[in-house]
């Protein structure tokens, strides 16, 4: 079998499409044919139950809507009371790096307000616009990114598909202060007469997103039938990046269950929650950079449930947004179900982490630095790699577009051999083109004969028909970690490069032409990859209008991309021109092309074949 142009081209359009076929079907809003398979289903709640979690509205959105029947629900509250009466209490934590407010009701943590971070559409950002910091600057209280799920971490018992809600008590609370004055320990106490108790216990790290929590649970009435209780998380609305699309589409339910991270769309937990058994490592929510997650660190974890609901936000959240925003968003809630703890350990511990998917933060912790999405686990060892010289870049540049023009650079540098022996392949073979063809014509009713004629040309001028593909078969698991990297690396998040790129996180937009963003980055990575096909001489039978679809299909996939990826696309693009120049400025003296060795079959019945040169 022979591969020419054509063939080579079909390969390359076959593996980007196997690349690029996962990221263009979220984007397109179809990620439900490539999520893993259906899990266990919820069981459904009782109708009491489902009165009850329907009678609280979400706290930050208005009233929310009903939920699924399917969905976990929350029964009434049993009669738990506070050894000392109490109207329900807000208390604010203070840190250098966030400001929490938890309440005595339910013993919640309402929201985490992050103090190095900036809103989108925040007050400053209300035009849509990114306010840069200097370095070491806080942001102001009304442009800080906000974590308010309504609450957005809660316990609940848990009894099968229902439970017991202890959204509605009022919890003692206890505070202890640090030597700054702050509070570094919160405790929310819970009991009645006949020796039930829960305490609930946070303890601060004013140099981390991360909480230490101490469950302490005693005397359960069997009455209850309650043999589980739950670590709820519960997303926020999603006002934090300019990108308001590619901020849904990274909207997950997400937990480590064993070995395998689930990330749950809320697309598919609208239709039917989702239930996951196992050794549940960690559960919680997460968008593109944010996330809230509860792990297990002395406890009986017993599975996770993933749910969602969609809800109307109320008219100063949507005064916040575009014009052409929709009114509602989709929230979705993960609930990490852990066996009561016996009476003679009747405490449980836990890691609460609320913050940025920060990849050094999260390292500290074990399987939690799996909730950053560095691509597949075969490729996380070159995601990696790429992030660490990434962030060494710009540690030495301040600019992380400059990053990535060096980074790309240093690809290029390393993978120099083998895109020079690609190029010199697919050269060598478009010389051949002709010869190619005759042999075709000669032998188009005889295979056998065209093939063996073929593998004597290949032979004879010291080509591999393959060569021109397997140096980009090999670096394809370098570009595809590239992808996550750039994609999800919270490092880009509002990062500027210089000009109208003010944030490499977020497409590109010069003006919009009736309604219509015009991108001036996707349109130079199309030109220059124009430019490129057009740098290389071509035969007649070449493929030129298949070149020019495929960087049409380009344009259009990476129109709406974050710039550092289209950035770090046309940089390549570049790159590559100048290596096409090295090729063909080597390649004038280079010998002609020798004749074909034509294989003409003998008579059937002699069963033979000679062979002859063709002049």
């Amino acid at each position: 079998m022979t591969m020419d142009r054509k063939t080579v081209i079909a390969i390359a359009l076959s593996v980007l499409f196997l690349i690029l076929y996962q990221p263009l079907l979220r984007w397109l809003g179809l990620s439900h044919y490539i999520e893993t398979p259906k899990p266990v289903a919820t069981a459904p709640a009782d109708s009491a139950a489902l009165a009850d979690s329907q009678a609280a509205p979400l706290q930050g959105f208005a009233a929310t809507p009903a939920r699924d029947s399917a969905s976990p629900a929350l029964a009434s509250p049993p009669p738990i009371h506070t050894p000392v009466a109490a109207l329900e209490k807000s208390i604010v934590v203070e840190t250098p790096l966030y400001r929490a407010q938890f309440s005595s009701r339910g013993a919640r943590l309402v929201s985490v307000a992050l103090k190095n971070y900036v809103s989108a559409f925040g007050t400053s950002g209300g035009d849509r616009s990114v306010r840069q910091l200097r370095q070491g600057e806080t942001v102001p209280p009304d442009d800080r990114v906000v974590l308010a799920g309504g609450p957005t971490f809660g316990i609940d018992f848990a009894a099968g598909g229902g439970g017991r809600t202890l959204d509605g008590v009022t919890y003692a609370v206890s505070e202890s202060l640090g030597t700054d004055g702050e509070i570094r320990a919160l405790t929310f106490t819970a009991g009645d007469s006949a020796g039930f108790l829960i305490r609930q216990t946070y303890r601060i790290r004013p140099t981390d997103y991360a909480i230490d929590l101490e469950v302490d649970i005693r005397g359960v009435p069997s009455e209850w039938q309650v043999s589980e209780y739950a670590l709820m998380t519960r997303s926020w609305p999603l006002f934090t990046e300019s990108d308001l699309e590619a901020d849904h589409r990274a909207l997950k339910a997400s937990s480590l269950v064993g070995t395998n991270v689930r990330r749950e769309s809320p697309g598919g937990l609208m239709k039917e929650p989702k239930r996951f058994e196992g050794n549940v490592r960690w559960a919680g929510v997460q968008t593109r950079y944010f996330a809230a997650l509860a792990t297990v660190v002395d406890a009986t974890p017993v599975a996770v449930v993933s749910s969602a609901v969609r809800v109307p936000l109320t008219a100063d959240q949507r005064a916040m947004l575009p014009p052409k925003a929709k009114p509602e968003q989709e929230v979705v809630d993960n609930a990490l179900l852990v066996r009561v703890p016996p009476p003679h350990a009747p405490v449980n511990r836990f890691l609460l982490y609320v913050g940025p998917t920060e990849y050094s933060r999260l390292t500290k912790y074990d399987d939690l630095v799996r909730a950053v999405d560095l691509g597949w686990r075969w490729l996380e060892p070159f995601s990696k790699a790429l992030l660490i010289v990434l962030k060494w870049l710009y540690g030495i540049f301040q600019n992380y577009g400059v990053a990535i023009v060096v980074l790309a650079t240093l690809v290029r540098v390393v993978l120099h051999p083998l895109n020079m022996a690609s190029m010199k392949s697919m050269r060598a073979m478009q010389k051949l083109q002709p010869e190619i063809e005759r042999i075709r014509t000669k032998y188009k009713d005889n295979p056998q004969a065209m093939n063996t004629a073929m593998m004597a040309l290949y032979k004879e001028n010291k080509v591999n028909p393959a060569g021109g593909c397997l140096p980009l078969l090999l670096q394809m698991p370098l570009f595809i970690a590239l992808y996550s990297v750039l994609f999800n690396a919270i490092e880009l998040r509002q990062a500027p490069f210089f000009l109208w790129m003010n944030d490499l996180s977020a497409p590109d937009k010069l003006f919009d032409v009736a309604g219509f963003p015009i991108r001036l980055l996707p349109l130079l990575m199309a030109g220059t990859g124009y430019l490129q096909v057009k740098m290389m001489p071509q035969t007649p039978q070449a493929g030129m209008p298949n070149m020019a679809i495929m960087n049409l299909i380009m344009l259009v996939f990476f129109y709406n991309l974050p710039s550092g990826l289209v950035l770090y696309w046309t940089v390549m693009n570049v790159l590559t021109m100048a290596q096409q120049w090295l090729v063909l400025r080597d390649d004038g003296g280079q010998k002609a092309v020798s004749s074909a060795v034509v294989v003409e079959p003998e008579p059937a019945r002699k069963g033979g074949r000679r062979r002859r040169m063709a002049k």
